[in-house]
């Protein structure tokens, strides 16, 4: 949330000289760009877009809001655990203002949701919400409060409503005979009025600071900051961004189609690769000594001859560990783009760290893969990437992850290691961080599920602590003792 909030004027003045640049007699500016394209307004992402994020995030994450509604303690106190003041601080203030302790009085007996929504709202009977609407209780007349508390209550009926929506388009006649189109053309015919439904938040978000908290700041302050701080996690946790980029990206190759749509997203890239920069902030002591997952990898030269890398990550901090060591020549594949590549649409090349020579007459934009921009996947440069590190990967005797999620966003990678899996009969050895009750073989069916693999016989889970231990011993030890029993 934070790139949205960020000013853009910089990246808009940058693509601006980037338009004004180019020789309006070549065939980029007379087939490709619109007609006048140098004097076209430049638009960027606003307040328009935010009720089809809403409307695409419903739709298609409604069950992610409705999970972290249902556990909404367990999802607080996990936010407190890395926050500004602790939970007992809070319950102290929380006191002070009402007399009473959080959870002493819960709302699941006198608020309830129409039964056509839902018949069970575990969000009433959880004590921090209804700390909330106590506090309200209190200060009725305080509209930040209610702003959050009704924002908060947006997601949760527009979630069930969507639910409720869902249901009627695809079970509007539970039976109907199947020689009779007509049943067939009656699907989809509700839908759910967005207009009103997640906004609140969205404008808190995006448009109110964060509040300056300690110790000392009182009760109600401090919960209006908790309670913004919470909208922020569910927006994060639960937004579909990438129908925000899908319904964008695709103009990147055909401005004249939508050059509002076509400016948007260039500016975009432009902004999110201007934020990664500045705000990526790692300490240059610890990133020259470690320790760290980078270091490791220098460590274990001792025992294995590292072969390739494989990232996701944006930055380049991998490469700036390396440097001068004896494995600075181990090839790093940047899988979803870096923040020193460049992406030309209209030739559907990439470029890294292009010189002035090279940028001349183009237009560039910043290379961060999004989940949606399948199409630079078909240019020679990636395709060659993943095709490079794919064989690097069907001659190691390891494969090991680390930090990676397998998520659906990134099926293009999950799609290489699954091949790796199932075709290259290759075993991968996920290192896994433990901070819960489950077993390896409960962890391996999980990631099993994530590459939708046919068995977990090709997956070895190890349990990971915050100092990169396994079983007391670094990670990477592991694999030394599952090279020596096979």
């Amino acid at each position: 949330m934070d790139i949205f909030r960020t000013s853009n004027e910089e990246d808009k003045e940058i693509f601006r000289k980037k338009i004004h640049s180019i020789d309006r007699m070549s065939q980029l500016a007379t087939q490709w760009l619109p007609d006048n394209y140098a004097n076209k307004r430049l638009n960027v992402f606003g307040k328009g877009e935010f009720e089809g994020l809403i409307a695409s995030s419903l739709e298609n994450r409604r069950q992610n809001i409705l999970n972290y509604l249902n556990n909404f303690d367990e999802n607080v106190l996990v936010l407190l655990s890395d926050w500004t003041v602790t939970d007992n601080i809070i319950n102290s203030k929380f006191t002070e203002e009402t007399e009473e302790q959080i959870g002493q009085k819960r709302y699941s007996q006198t608020i309830r949701l129409n039964e056509k929504l839902a018949t069970q709202v575990p969000l009433f009977d959880s004590a921090y919400f209804s700390a909330f609407l106590r506090l309200l209780q209190i200060h009725p007349q305080d509209r930040y409060l209610k702003r959050i508390i009704r924002a908060i209550l947006e997601l949760l009926v527009g979630a069930f409503g969507q639910n409720l929506v869902s249901q009627l388009n695809e079970e509007l006649f539970t039976q109907a005979p199947d020689e009779i189109s007509v049943f067939d053309d009656l699907t989809g015919i509700f839908s759910l009025n967005y207009q009103g439904v997640g906004q609140t938040g969205m404008e808190i978000i995006i448009e109110e600071q964060p509040i300056e908290i300690d110790d000392t700041t009182e009760g109600i302050t401090i919960f209006k900051e908790l309670g913004r701080s919470i909208l922020e996690d569910i927006y994060c946790q639960a937004m579909d961004y990438q129908s925000l980029i899908d319904s964008h990206f695709r103009y990147l190759y055909n401005p004249k189609a939508h050059w509002a749509k076509f400016s948007r997203i260039a500016i975009f890239l432009h902004t999110v690769q201007r934020y990664i920069i500045e705000n990526v902030n790692i300490d240059a002591q610890r990133l020259k000594d470690g320790p760290g997952y980078y270091h490791d990898l220098i460590d274990l030269q001792e025992e294995f001859n590292l072969i390739a890398v494989g990232t996701t990550n944006y930055n380049n901090f991998v490469k700036q560990v390396i440097k001068g060591t004896s494995i600075e020549q181990t090839p790093v594949y940047h899988l979803n783009g870096s923040v020193n590549d460049y992406y030309d649409p209209y030739k559907n090349e990439i470029l890294t760290i292009p010189s002035a020579i090279e940028e001349e007459g183009r237009i560039l934009v910043p290379f961060m893969f999004t989940q949606s921009g399948v199409k630079p996947l078909t240019s020679v440069e990636m395709s060659r990437k993943y095709v490079e590190l794919y064989d690097h990967f069907i001659d190691s005797d390891i494969i090991s992850v680390i930090g990676y999620g397998f998520n659906s966003d990134d099926g293009h990678i999950n799609g290489l290691f699954r091949s790796l899996v199932e075709k290259e009969n290759k075993k991968l050895y996920i290192f896994h961080y433990k901070d819960s009750n489950e077993t390896n073989t409960q962890i391996e069916r999980y990631y099993q599920e994530k590459l939708r693999l046919n068995s977990t016989s090709n997956i070895k889970v190890f349990l990971m602590d915050k100092q990169r231990n396994v079983n007391d011993e670094i990670w990477f030890n592991s694999l030394v003792k599952e090279l020596v029993m096979s």
